[in-house]
């Protein structure tokens, strides 16, 4: 079958000191043409080199290696008897999803999935994000949530931060709870409406947020407070299952619409898991890897855990980072 347009890599396996290695090598296939990608190593920027790959579409994979490997110079190391294969990309050289984060494919990354005996933390330390391309949108989602931050600091004042102290609720405690609540809310129908995806209903709800956690991975983000430890870790959409309520955005609706009869749930842990949760969206928008971040929310929560993304899922930024839009959602008749 002919192959498609978009982002190939040439995975091949070799042998180093640290064991079976895999080299990856990003091929570019449209118009006919396809074309190796080369990074420029200061600015994670991929363009095509050399001549192009006549025939690639239907070219078999051995075919491929053996053109790659004779014909460019950057893998003639490459031997005949090693292990191949060819693995299509989710996103194209140049894509990116509207809204939503992924780590961008660089130089040091094709290092480190070479190496087998890299660790977890090593890899995802060699993430990095995309520039930010709507500053002062980021600039004040940021402002907004370093505000609710504050708003939790004079509770801190008269609550110790501490586990056992989780269940404590007041009026303050409630209002903290709506306000990080209701920018969830908004964060999440732009995610989902800058992808194309209308409300299953007249507005939406916790039905069409549930298509968020897959594609952004939210339950597999962990955060914490630096200066309050004491409250341990948070993963406030670990538990999100079937479209079903999170605990704390259920207390959100419930004491935002009887407050008397609900007064009870405005506690400690619900604020500080919407205030988490909200925190994770964000990230889950624009990373945390940049100065914006550092210098704000950066100071106060700390990524505990963040997923690992694989191969296909990565951004390859085009040479002057130039980025086409792709829809990870289709949308429902």
């Amino acid at each position: 079958m002919a192959r498609i347009d978009g982002t190939y890599f040439l995975m091949v396996d070799y042998r180093s000191s640290d064991g079976i290695c895999t080299h990856h090598i990003p091929i570019q296939y449209g118009n006919g043409e396809a074309h190796l990608l080369m990074c420029d190593y200061d600015s994670d920027c991929w363009a095509p080199v050399g001549s192009p790959i006549m025939n690639f579409g239907e070219m078999t994979e051995k075919q491929i290696f053996e053109v790659v490997r004779k014909t460019h110079i950057f893998y003639s190391s490459l031997n005949e008897g090693d292990n191949y294969r060819l693995k299509y990309l989710k996103l194209g050289y140049g894509q990116c999803f509207n809204s939503i984060y992924r780590p961008v494919f660089t130089y040091d990354l094709t290092e480190v999935f070479q190496a087998t005996s890299q660790s977890e933390t090593s890899f995802i330390e060699c993430y990095k994000d995309l520039p930010i391309n709507n500053f002062q949108e980021y600039s004040n989602q940021l402002r907004q949530l370093e505000i609710i931050l504050d708003d939790m600091t004079e509770v801190f004042k008269v609550v110790a931060p501490h586990y056992e102290q989780r269940n404590v609720y007041g009026h303050a405690i409630r209002n903290i709870i709506i306000l990080a609540c209701t920018e969830l809310d908004a964060r999440m129908q732009d995610i989902l409406a800058n992808n194309g995806v209308n409300p299953n209903r007249k507005y939406f709800e916790m039905k069409d947020y549930f298509k968020l956690k897959d594609p952004l991975k939210l339950d597999e983000y962990e955060l914490s407070f630096y200066r309050y430890g004491d409250l341990g870790t948070f993963s406030p959409f670990s538990t999100w299952e079937n479209n079903e309520q999170l605990y704390w955005y259920q207390a959100y609706n419930h004491i935002k619409h009887n407050r008397e009869k609900h007064f009870s749930e405005a506690k400690l842990f619900n604020a500080v898991n919407a205030i988490m949760a909200y925190a994770i969206i964000l990230i889950a928008q624009y990373g945390y890897r940049n100065d914006l971040w550092r210098e704000t929310v950066g100071k106060i929560i700390h990524v505990e855990k963040e997923p690992r993304w694989d191969l296909e899922d990565f951004y390859i930024k085009s040479l002057g980072d130039q980025r086409s839009v792709h829809y990870p959602f289709k949308q429902e008749d």
